[in-house]
């Protein structure tokens, strides 16, 4: 399923689904998060493995490689990393991209966001709502004019928080597996 909503409006608080305000900082990441990133998106791709995603890459060299790369990646105008910290550590991530849309199309300069992860005992306190609703004000004030991700049909409850922050589907992707050549 593919997903697409226009930039969320400026303002938002900060509240869990139980009602409490979260102890919860939003920030940029910087260099020395990468590490955490890259475990971060580990977890992410698991957790969508386990539901019937892609099969993660299991190469650890493959993993320190990317590790590296992330340094560049969050020094990028056009990324967005952002972590969600409390006092002792940090329990949620966004990854995100500006892309400008094929050139068949009208001119448009569109937010993706590839992963939001907040870890299993964090859940359900708002976080993630948080996460993207502040990657959507980055975008719109980097001059997007939409912006689109990607669930697993079978998350519902990413679609339901999706839904509810004003993602509408835009496409479905269709996908099979193909008998091996022999």
């Amino acid at each position: 399923m593919f997903l697409l909503v226009k930039p969320w409006p400026a303002g938002y608080h900060n509240v869990g689904s139980t009602g409490r305000i979260m102890d919860i900082r939003i920030r940029h990441a910087e260099d020395r998060d990468c590490q955490s990133i890259v475990n971060f998106l580990q977890a992410a791709l698991q957790d969508m493995e386990s539901v019937g995603g892609h099969a993660i890459n299991r190469d650890e060299f493959f993993w320190q490689r990317y590790a590296e790369n992330i340094v560049e990646f969050v020094r990028k105008d056009d990324r967005l990393y952002l972590l969600a910290q409390t006092n002792s550590s940090i329990v949620g991530f966004l990854e995100g991209k500006i892309f400008e849309i094929h050139a068949v199309f009208s001119r448009k300069k569109s937010f993706h966001t590839s992963v939001v992860y907040v870890v299993p005992k964090s859940r359900q306190q708002g976080i993630a709502s948080s996460l993207v609703q502040k990657a959507l004000r980055w975008a719109s004030e980097q001059g997007c004019q939409e912006a689109d991700l990607n669930v697993l049909i079978n998350n519902t409850k990413a679609k339901g928080l999706y839904k509810k922050l004003g993602f509408k589907v835009f496409q479905y992707e269709l996908r099979m597996k193909l008998p091996p050549d022999e």
